[in-house]
């Protein structure tokens, strides 16, 4: 009877071609008895994979789709060659298939494909009791999806029904494009992949642009058994594997192989191909063959970093290696096979090796500090990691050779293309004292811009009344007298500690309690931003009269100098704000220049105040209605500042309203901070008295993204966490919903 309905089924899909046009839509709230063909009457995501037609596409609004069994679209369900099922994330939201209901179990994977002609975009599927998705039909497209804390390998490329006993009956001709693959991890800890086509993949199998991390075994594992046989030859081109072996978290596996880029299995030949793909830190081997005697074609691969060897191919192999660079491995490269020309560089016994005599060091790389990001198509971008230096002996030193397109002469050796000799070749060096009276340094050489590879020497100078306690940014250690290496632009703080002979420094941190010198702020304390001291900071909200309160104590009235240290990594090319001392007009404008990032910490300039004797109020100020500088901390230099004691006494000092549970009295207004928002963004509100509150996320096509909290919450201030790692960029609207009344809050995300 059910064979009857499915054709039946088919018939009517293959009548309407008004109906085939049509998409459907699907959300974690949708209903069955809702065919889907309306955004506002979304059906479910089982009913939805049923009934669209070849051609056809089913949009995932964003969420959390909470599902305890496997969602399998079986062998009879497909598209055609030239009309795909589309399954793709709506607009910018971010549909997530959480299997975490499962048991952890071999039979419980999350969703397998066991159909043809599907085209998977923008999906993050976790939580699996097995693989994240089993892929075991043909010709499929897996696109910017991702595959997280599975419990097998986050995609697997293998047969689903066990009859299917011929590399001609297993997986083929599908493409995996620009996705990723992190914190997949089995109970055994010796299993679980990023990515994996093994065992029973058959033929024209690619990996193009995607990312494998952190995963308890390997970052792609191609494994031949006897049981089985050759598995087909698999493609892997423009990918990059790091970290596997340590989950993010930092455990690390017991058993697991823990290899970059795993190529084989059980001495079965299959001529894999691998290019253009980047290894490093991983807990073993870089690349290697795992005893595959066959002719892997190893082409413009780039090494570093990884605890064994970065490249380990061993006696018996056949693989062919062209413009393949190994840097700084745990041990020797194996490099058995043919190499053709002078085109690659080992690593062996602890040193660059080259049949021609190339040698690489960190001089002819921008950047060795490790940057993994995506472009917008989802795609790997290193940034200057790994990026060759102009100038660089690796620069069109290559071999011309199929499926490898370069700028220049000849291709780069190596993973990463520089365009010939274009790259940049000259870098800045900033260079600040904290606080900026406390001393300064000179540079040697001393100039504008510095070429890749030049070594400065500073060295730091104390002012009279004050110790030189050390190096910080690009720069290290307690000396004097210290170098930086000119490879990608630098930031160098020298710090200096005032005497208790010279003039006391207080410093005033925003990690204090309130009762020790910081009073609170019109803003919000923060961890999201590495590089703060103390791991804290306030982001104050984006308005004029904004600021942040503090109380010091003096023995006598006198002059006193004020530093802050901050980052601003906003549009503004710099931000003024005012000191107010005691309640008074302001006393004294304090400058906030533009740093390179929201990361990248400094000091402002030393402004002057007059302190009365006993206790004062100070405040930092915005002057205008735009985004302001992250607040540090403050240091107050002079005879003997201390902390003072934040309480009612200080309000009624002050012009001015703080933001402190002890002394308000109403309900204030929800706020959000950062914003824009990079990874966690804070919701911060007062209540008078306890409420529940709800927060939801909204796109701005006003579709529901998330439900982040529905709970109550007490009297005073509260603070709620949003993630927002996962959602791509764009504008959103998140709606605080209290008291009857809804606040509407908008956030851009970075």
């Amino acid at each position: 009877m059910r064979t009857q309905l499915l054709l039946a089924l088919a018939c009517l899909l293959g009548e309407g071609m008004t109906y085939a046009q049509t998409p459907l839509y699907v959300a974690p709230g949708g209903s069955a008895s809702n065919p889907g063909t309306s955004i506002n009457a979304p059906t479910t995501l089982a009913n939805a994979l049923a009934t669209i037609p070849a051609g056809g596409t089913i949009y995932l609004r964003g969420g959390t789709y909470s599902l305890s069994a496997s969602v399998i679209i079986p062998a009879t369900n497909n598209g055609t060659a030239s009309a795909n099922k589309n399954v793709v994330a709506y607009s910018t939201e971010v549909p997530v298939l959480n299997f975490s209901a499962q048991a952890i179990a071999d039979a419980n994977r999350g969703l397998v494909l066991d159909g043809d002609y599907w085209h998977f975009t923008g999906i993050t599927i976790t939580g699996a009791g097995d693989n994240g998705m089993l892929l075991a039909g043909n010709n499929n497209i897996i696109e910017k999806c991702i595959f997280s804390k599975n419990h097998d390998s986050g995609l697997q490329l293998s047969r689903y029904v066990t009859s299917n006993t011929t590399i001609g009956s297993w997986p083929s001709n599908n493409l995996i494009l620009n996705c990723e693959a992190f914190d997949n991890q089995d109970p055994d800890n010796e299993d679980a992949d990023g990515f994996a086509a093994k065992l029973t993949c058959g033929t024209g199998n690619v990996f193009r642009g995607c990312i494998s991390h952190h995963n308890i075994d390997d970052g792609w594992d191609l494994y031949a058994k006897d049981d089985t046989g050759p598995i087909g030859p698999v493609t892997i081109d423009n990918c990059v594997a790091y970290s596997n072996g340590t989950l993010s978290t930092g455990s690390t596996s017991g058993n697991g192989d823990k290899n970059g880029f795993k190529l084989g299995g059980s001495g079965i030949a299959v001529n894999h191909i691998i290019r253009r793909s980047v290894a490093f830190n991983n807990g073993h081997h870089g690349f290697t063959d795992n005893n595959n005697p066959g002719n892997i074609e190893v082409t413009n691969n780039t090494s570093y970093n990884n605890a064994e060897s970065n490249f380990n191919f061993r006696e018996g192999s056949t693989a062919t290696f062209r413009n393949n660079l190994s840097f700084n491995a745990g041990s020797s490269d194996k490099s058995n096979g043919t190499e053709v020309g002078s085109s690659n560089v080992w690593w062996k016994n602890n040193v660059s090796t080259n049949s021609g005599g190339l040698v690489v060091s960190s001089a002819d790389f921008i950047a060795t500090s490790p940057s993994v990001g995506k472009n917008t198509d989802g795609s790997p971008n290193l940034g200057n990691f790994l990026a060759l230096a102009s100038g660089s002996d690796m620069i069109n030193a290559g071999v011309i050779t199929s499926g490898i397109t370069y700028s220049g002469s000849a291709p780069d050796i190596g993973a990463r293309e520089s365009g010939s000799t274009t790259n940049p070749g000259t870098y800045s060096l900033s260079i600040t004292a904290s606080p900026s009276a406390g001393g300064t340094v000179t540079a040697s050489p001393n100039a504008s811009s510095y070429t890749a590879g030049t070594v400065v020497t500073l060295t730091a100078a104390a002012a009279s009344g004050y110790t030189f306690s050390g190096w910080s940014g690009a720069a290290s250690g307690t000396s004097a007298t210290t170098t930086v290496t000119m490879n990608s632009n630098q930031v160098v703080t020298a710090n200096f500690t005032a005497n208790n002979g010279g003039g006391n420094t207080l410093r005033i941190d925003d990690a204090a309690t309130t009762t020790s010198g910081y009073c609170g702020a019109d803003g919000s304390r923060q961890n999201s931003y590495s590089g703060a001291d103390g791991g804290y900071y306030i982001n104050l909200s984006n308005s004029a009269a904004k600021g942040v309160n503090y109380t010091i104590t003096v023995p006598a009235a006198g002059t006193y100098s004020f530093v802050w240290r901050y980052a601003n990594g906003g549009a503004n090319v710099s931000t003024t704000a005012r000191l107010l001392v005691n309640g008074n007009t302001a006393v004294s404008n304090v400058s906030f220049p533009k740093t390179s990032a929201w990361t990248s910490w400094t000091t402002t300039a030393a402004v002057t105040a007059t302190l009365a004797a006993g206790t004062n109020t100070v405040r930092i100020e915005t002057t205008s209605s735009t985004e302001f500088a992250n607040i540090d901390w403050l240091e107050v230099t002079g005879n003997n500042p201390a902390a003072g004691t934040c309480g009612s006494a200080l309000l009624n000092n002050l012009s001015y309203k703080y933001e402190a549970a002890e002394t308000a009295t109403i309900s204030e207004a929800a706020k959000i901070y950062p914003n824009p928002v990079v990874n966690n963004a804070t919701i911060s509100f007062y209540n008078s008295k306890e409420t529940r509150v709800a927060v939801k996320i909204f796109d701005a096509n006003g579709a529901l993204i998330n439900n982040v909290s529905n709970q109550r919450y007490p009297a005073g201030h509260n603070q709620i966490n949003v993630d927002c790692s996962r959602l791509v960029k764009a504008v959103y609207f998140i709606r605080v919903e209290r008291n009857g009344n809804n606040e509407t809050l908008r956030v851009v995300k970075q």
